[in-house]
């Protein structure tokens, strides 16, 4: 029973479902699941072998093709996924008028954790960058304040623009 609560929990994280998933919800996630799935697994046969073909030729070409082709894949995916659970409104969250404001607050929390978050991560991964590119060692990276400028912007219009989206998810009854 443990495992399936847990798979349900990691179900609801994953395409972003809030409140009970019913038997319904579970019906339509499977489906889109499974035609993505399906997608996916065609693409990785087919760009695995033009990208076999291409490292013969140009080597720098078949990476470039399958990083750009990936990324391409990927954000289409989650566009679809997007689409799919908007017109089937399974990521609304509908509620009371009392618990409105409850409930919006508690997104503005997770938005402001989740700029924290991001902010922090970019802040690390472009002083990462910075150091493997030879721009200069990782402490005189981690302690620019060009770094710390584009981390802040980076991290507050991550939050913004999730918080954005928490609220376009939720409806009044």
């Amino acid at each position: 029973m443990k495992s399936k609560s847990l798979i349900d929990k990691v179900l609801k994280k994953f395409y972003g479902i809030d409140g009970i998933l019913d038997e319904y919800k579970k019906e339509q996630i499977n489906k889109i699941g499974n035609l993505i799935f399906i997608f996916m697994w065609w693409y990785l046969i087919i760009s695995t072998f033009v990208a076999t073909l291409l490292v013969s030729i140009n080597r720098n070409g078949a990476i470039l093709f399958l990083t750009i082709g990936n990324l391409i894949v990927v954000l289409l995916s989650i566009i679809i996924v997007t689409v799919f659970l908007r017109r089937k409104k399974l990521d609304l969250v509908e509620v009371e008028k009392k618990d409105y404001l409850k409930l919006k607050r508690k997104y503005l929390v997770k938005g402001i954790f989740l700029a924290g978050y991001f902010g922090v991560s970019m802040y690390i991964l472009n002083a990462l960058d910075g150091a493997f590119e030879g721009e200069g060692d990782f402490w005189s990276e981690i302690t620019s304040f060009n770094n710390f400028q584009i981390s802040l912007v980076e991290g507050l219009s991550f939050g913004i623009l999730m918080y954005l989206y928490f609220m376009f998810k939720l409806r009044k009854r």
